[in-house]
């Protein structure tokens, strides 16, 4: 799910002109208008804003891209992902459904539909979707769709097959911190206070300036009764996020610990 933009290429050709453009002994240099991205490299683009928080923006380069190629089932499933960031989710389903239309094997596109679908609260589709994403073998990412079945069924409060999904996630990929995370929080829902510990301290490494993490795992530790090892987590959530609300929750709860 996490893209990495590609057009460092492009940008180098831009940069290559304005330096041609700076030299040359005070002579005039015939400028270049610089060439039309190809729909590769729109895609790319999009992608690159998509990291940065720039959503309308992807989506207006995106309109642009379908525009040229409007039967493309990978462009259609990006627009699909870049609708979802933008909280446009019905669009997002109109796209994710033309780029199945046009690739029935596009099993990334019934991933992100089950998450769209989640957040519409048609949770019998979502869960249809990531079931048709979990039966494809080749899908090389498996552990994301467990995560969000197994978040689609904590919300649902079915905590035992949530459980049961987060677990599936992080065998398959023991570094995957946001699912250690997640089954953590449902462990200590559930009560499994020194399980839960051991999977918040697992997810450390994708949380280190986190301050809701050390929060949650503070509060962990204090309702193990483990009270030194509460106060040492819960004393970092200021130096990560002074004047957070979970600041404030972690100071509340550390004025109760002797």
């Amino acid at each position: 799910m996490r893209m990495t933009p590609r057009n460092v290429l492009f940008l180098s050709v831009l940069l290559s002109l304005v330096a041609l453009a700076a030299c040359g002994g005070g002579k005039t240099q015939p400028t270049t208008a610089p060439r039309e991205l190809t729909v590769e490299e729109k895609a790319r683009k999009a992608q690159s804003m998509l990291r940065a928080g720039r959503a309308r923006d992807a989506i207006v380069i995106m309109e642009d891209a379908l525009a040229e190629t409007p039967d493309d089932a990978r462009l259609h499933n990006l627009m699909g992902q870049i609708m979802f960031v933008a909280a446009r989710y019905e669009p997002a389903v109109e796209h994710f459904n033309r780029a199945l239309e046009l690739d029935e094997y596009l099993t990334d596109a019934h991933n992100f539909l089950g998450a769209v679908y989640n957040e519409l609260g048609k949770t019998n589709e979502a869960e249809k979707h990531f079931r048709i994403a979990l039966d494809d073998p080749s899908y090389p990412t498996p552990q994301l769709v467990w995560l969000n079945l197994g978040m689609l069924y904590g919300g649902q409060g079915r905590d035992a097959e949530a459980i049961d999904s987060l677990r599936r996630a992080v065998e398959i990929n023991p570094k995957f911190y946001q699912a250690h995370y997640e089954l953590a929080l449902l462990l200590e829902k559930t009560g499994r206070l020194d399980e839960a510990v051991r999977e918040f301290k697992v997810a450390g490494p994708g949380f280190a300036q986190d301050g809701e993490y050390y929060y949650r795992l503070g509060l962990a530790h204090f309702r193990a009764g483990e009270m030194a090892e509460a106060r040492q987590v819960l004393l970092r959530v200021a130096d990560v996020a002074p004047g957070s609300p979970s600041s404030a929750a972690a100071d509340d709860l550390l004025e109760m610990i002797h």
